[in-house]
């Protein structure tokens, strides 16, 4: 067979090449006797190469870092210097002879034959190039992966995920393809059972011993895919990824990633998962509908419908749209906005309410800029006291519109039938003016031929919108012009202005919630193995090279994917300019460094999330 292993053990070693017309080069265990089946000139030459790299081979023996292909690269410098003379006798390492016996004719040398890792051969650049520059132009430079060509030959990984996804299968398949890894890839029994499946494996924090290392842990899996909501019990026994981002930023870009999944996965000032997702709740709206039912809406009540700006506007627009119009011709007068009301959208009511800036103000060359001392605004608790922000006018105020929305939301018939309040289910009727969501979610909500998204005979752009329009919009969650006062007694609800929201634009505070993070990527600090680790880490290095829609679960995330090649890109994947316009639109705003105007809200990061929220 195809094969090469170093087998750390003992010093002995076993090299065997591909076979050429039934002729190949093979030395076994040379620590104990040197037989050679090979032109005297690779008898030769293997041994000058043995003698050249021995402090190159025993290194390699007691240090486990040094990568197979790292071995294999110096070995084979070596072996150029070793052709260059040939004694009359092949002599082994410890004094045994090969004489010419079995000796095969001299055309065919070492040179001629390819080193091959179980099947893998580093040395064949058409097929390193083939397997592992992926997703790459051949006028850029070349991918993560080129130099990793056989690097994880006989390594096994194991990776824990909770929610499963079409694109798994083939990345997983690329990378193992051109390292020779084994990654396997296990689900665990949901994305509910997550956070308590990571603590079984890893181990709590208080349960880490003086050394770091883990007492509890059951240590099945390598690497997990985790929201960072699930870190804070477990994080001491995550490893630190700060260095090994250090090491690879060239690839990762770590400061491109948007500011709010940064924050999200960092402890002790040390980063605890790769983010390469981000979650935050966005406004879907129905362009067929609103340009429909324009005119009677004003005769109606007095005003145009308008997208609204503000969470105020997106309840009486939802309000008054509700009951009074057929959006999908059946007959039967539909509903306002629609939603799953979960947690995550309360809070993107709150969050405009309650945070207005995150980082203290000053005048900079006459502009103002936020990017100071931590104000301690948030929409969970009291930094100082740890109080609940829940007994003051903001939270009531939120907790007012949130109940008006879904009383004239899909909630009010599905409730009412026994169904489970859904935004997916209700959506794809026709019967939404518009709809609350995750980015995932939201593109299938709202992409042609989406899993959500309601077909072309229950909507009506094919008689209101001209060419080029399209029906399913995204824009940025409303702002409020209501905000609660940080600096005056019993924090109350006022009008938002320059001085209490310096980032407000139109006397509007805008903050995104960022939900939960989105997908990040932690390895095992206490149990997996360093060349487990070391494969597990190389897969999400190139993870964070792959262009938007190409990595497992994940959505856009970064700035330099909102740069002009890439959005087109994104416009001709979807076959949809607008959608990928309004995705950047979007996303311009919510991924502002706090020096750009950014006012990104966080989810809670505490010990107990998932029982507390």
């Amino acid at each position: 067979g195809q094969l090469i292993r170093l087998d750390t053990s003992s010093p002995g070693l076993l090299f065997r090449s591909r076979d050429i017309n039934n002729r190949s080069c093979f030395i076994h265990s040379l620590s104990s006797r040197f037989q050679a089946r090979s032109p005297r000139s690779c008898q030769n030459a293997v041994l000058k190469v043995f003698n050249l790299s021995l402090e190159i081979v025993t290194s390699a023996i007691r240090n486990t870092a040094m990568s197979r292909f790292a071995i294999l690269s110096a070995l084979l410098s070596a072996s150029s210097l070793a052709t260059s003379a040939e004694p009359d006798v092949a002599t082994s390492l410890v004094g045994a002879t090969a004489g010419p016996e079995n000796e095969i004719p001299a055309s065919l040398t070492c040179a001629e034959e390819q080193i091959v890792v179980g099947g893998c051969d580093p040395n064949d650049v058409v097929s390193c190039a083939t397997n592992c520059n992926l997703f790459k132009d051949n006028s850029k430079e070349p991918g993560y992966l080129l130099d990793k060509c056989c690097k994880h030959v006989g390594v096994n990984a194991n990776l824990l995920a909770f929610e499963k996804a079409e694109l798994w299968v083939p990345r997983i398949e690329e990378f193992s393809k051109c390292t020779g890894a084994s990654i396997r890839l296990q689900y665990n029994r949901g994305e509910d059972y997550m956070a308590e499946d990571i603590k079984d494996d890893v181990g709590v924090n208080d349960m880490m011993t003086g050394d770091g290392s883990s007492q509890g842990g059951a240590g099945i899996f390598d690497a997990y895919i985790v929201q960072a909501p699930w870190l804070p019990p477990v994080y001491k026994g995550l490893k630190s990824l700060s260095e090994f981002i250090s090491m690879d930023d060239k690839y990762i870009n770590y400061y491109d990633i948007n500011q709010a999944s940064r924050a999200a996965v960092s402890f002790d000032g040390s980063v605890r998962a790769l983010p390469l997702d981000a979650d935050y709740i966005a406004l879907g709206w129905r362009q067929d509908v609103f340009e429909k039912y324009a005119s009677q809406y004003e005769e109606m009540y007095g005003e145009p419908l308008k997208v609204p700006d503000t969470i105020e506007e997106l309840v009486d627009v939802s309000e008054k749209l509700n009951g009074k119009f057929d959006y999908n011709n059946d007959g039967i007068a539909d509903w306002g906005f629609c939603l799953t009301p979960q947690t995550n959208y309360f809070q993107a009511f709150l969050a405009p309410i309650l945070q207005t800036h995150l980082h203290a103000c000053d005048i900079v060359d006459g502009k103002k800029v936020c990017d100071g001392l931590h104000t301690g605004q948030n929409i969970f608790f009291d930094v100082d006291t740890f109080e609940p922000l829940i007994h003051n006018e903001g939270y009531r105020h939120a907790v007012e519109l949130y109940w008006r929305f879904i009383r004239a939301s899909n909630c009010q018939a599905q409730t009412a039938a026994g169904e489970k309040c859904d935004r997916k289910t209700a959506f794809k009727t026709g019967r939404c003016a518009g709809v609350l969501s995750m980015p995932g979610t939201m593109t299938n909500l709202l992409k042609e031929g989406g899993k959500y998204a309601p077909p072309p005979e229950v909507r009506m752009d094919a008689e209101v919108l001209s060419e080029g329009g399209y029906w399913g919009r995204r824009k940025i969650f409303p702002g409020s012009r209501m905000v609660m006062d940080w600096n005056k007694p019993g924090r109350p609800l006022v009008e938002c202005n320059d001085e209490i929201c310096p980032l407000s634009r139109n006397s509007i505070n805008y903050a995104p919630f960022f939900a939960e993070g989105g997908e990040s990527y932690a390895l095992n600090g206490q149990q997996s193995k360093p060349a487990a680790t070391a494969a597990m880490w190389d897969l999400f290095t190139w993870f964070a090279t792959l262009p938007v829609g190409e990595v497992p679960l994940a959505g856009t995330y970064r700035k330099s994917q909102l740069e002009p090649e890439a959005i087109d890109a994104l416009a001709e994947k979807w076959d949809n300019r607008v959608m990928a316009d309004d995705l950047n639109a979007v996303l311009q705003e919510y991924f502002k460094d706090k020096d750009e105007g950014g006012n990104p809200v966080q989810d809670l990061f505490i010990i107990g999330f998932p029982d507390y929220n």
